[in-house]
């Protein structure tokens, strides 16, 4: 598979900080009107929506701003699907029922969504993205997709995570994602290795672990995602790095550096390694 890269080339002069993207099989209606109301009753009544273009227009690609607050998210409607590289990144690697998945590859448009807004705090610019996607998702989406996290998740499980925005946990299932690699050509002792992608977006290090069998990846991925979970709330003060112990469900796991070289194994904000102990 393709690893993860940082999306679609974003507009000549915009920051982006955070990017996802919803999928339809048609483009719901452009209406901003429609999107704040599903919007405003989570964000404020002081957010705005614009559309620079009817939906009733022929043009392939139309172009919106949602803001409130220091939050801006840009809104690119294409009527036509994301690339097949996009989707080998995603949706190929995403653990789904099969017929969701041939459902999601089958779309036919999609809105694009770049966090563009002042916010610093990374928690809160991907929360406020997410509050955009799910008004957008609430308007006829199949699923939402988000590349640095090597993720996609059909419309049900989405809002199932969407629910959970600004709980005192963060539902991080929403914008971390795991792939399991086959390593028997490797010289490693376990011939699986399951890492996240996606912690890079809150310039955290994501996290692996090595299995000795792929049918062990499921309770292994609970493991890295509460782990994830106990990163993420941390005390910010904290660094956390190769030498730090954590629990889980009765195990003690060393965080170590992986020192060994590779795709796999790459990552703009660092990797660690669970060893369990």
């Amino acid at each position: 598979m393709g690893l993860p890269g940082n999306g679609a080339a974003a507009p000549a002069g915009l920051d982006v900080k955070q990017a996802c993207t919803v999928l339809y099989n048609r483009l719901p209606p452009l209406q901003a009107a429609q999107t704040q109301a599903l919007l405003s009753p989570v964000v404020g009544s002081d957010c705005r929506v614009e559309w620079a273009a009817s939906s009733q227009s022929d043009v392939q690609m139309v172009a919106g701003l949602t803001q409130w607050d220091d939050h801006r998210v840009v809104m690119i409607a294409l009527r036509a699907p994301v690339r097949e590289e996009v989707l080998a990144r995603t949706v190929a690697v995403s653990p789904m029922p099969e017929d969701l998945r041939a459902y999601l590859l089958n779309h036919k448009a999609a809105i694009r969504l770049l966090y563009v807004g002042d916010s610093e705090d990374r928690l809160e610019q991907l929360t406020a993205l997410y509050r955009v996607a799910g008004a957008l998702l609430a308007q006829g989406g199949l699923g939402l997709l988000n590349e640095r996290a090597a993720l996609a998740l059909p419309a049900a499980l989405a809002f199932t995570y969407l629910a959970q925005l600004g709980s005192p946990s963060p539902p991080i299932p929403l914008w971390t994602g795991a792939v399991t690699f086959n390593m028997e050509d490797d010289a490693a002792a376990q011939p699986y290795f399951l890492r996240t992608y996606g912690m890079e977006q809150l310039a955290l290090p994501e996290l692996g672990i090595f299995l000795p069998d792929r049918l062990l990846a499921d309770e292994a991925y609970h493991t890295l995602i509460n782990i994830a979970l106990y990163v993420v709330e941390s005390d910010p003060t904290l660094q956390i790095a190769a030498g730090h112990r954590t629990e889980f469900k009765g195990h003690t796991y060393l965080l170590t550096d992986p020192d060994i070289t590779g795709p796999e194994f790459a990552s703009p904000s660092g990797l660690l390694m669970l060893v369990e102990v």
